[in-house]
């Protein structure tokens, strides 16, 4: 068992675990969380199973999370934080654009939860890929989001290194 873990919560920590899976060369211990099993390669845990999930978790060092703030991914990762005190936690986590309203005040609450004096890790906002009318053209916008994703990912694998 490798001394730490990743773990995906949600739609946009699971597209970010896909290109981590894909570009990834190392030998990590890969969970995902979501509504049904899409990843191969990751074990597989429903919402409805955090705790489980974290009582598996437990057993590593350090725990990278990454998820899409604003949404059930979201606050997936806020619950699973709390449970998780006696592991370093390392969180790389994405917030949603600024046109996404409710998800938006719903990310603000959960950044409130998550960050404080033992907060590491990122937050980075999807809004840094927008340009002019990019948000119009939906096409662009998403090969922009899968960018964005591969970048998120090889953040996420170029710190692995330094935790192992």
């Amino acid at each position: 068992m490798s001394r730490v873990a990743l773990v995906s919560l949600g739609g946009a920590g699971t597209s970010i675990m896909r290109e981590i899976i894909k570009i990834s060369k190392s030998d990590i211990d890969l969970y995902n969380v979501n509504t049904k099993e899409i990843l191969e390669g990751a074990k597989f845990f429903g919402y409805e199973e955090l705790e489980i999930l974290a009582d598996e978790l437990r057993s590593y060092e350090c725990v990278v999370m990454t998820a899409g703030l604003g949404s059930t991914g979201g606050d997936a990762l806020v619950k699973l934080y709390g449970m998780l005190d006696s592991v370093r936690k390392i969180c790389f986590v994405v917030s949603p654009f600024y046109f996404e309203i409710e998800r938006l005040m719903r990310s603000r609450s959960q950044i409130g939860y998550l960050v404080n004096e033992n907060f590491e890790g990122a937050v980075v906002s999807l809004n840094t890929i927008l340009d002019r009318g990019l948000e119009l053209d939906k096409k662009k916008l998403e090969k922009a989001i899968v960018r964005f994703d591969r970048e998120m990912a090889t953040m996420i694998l170029d710190m692995i290194p330094e935790l192992e």
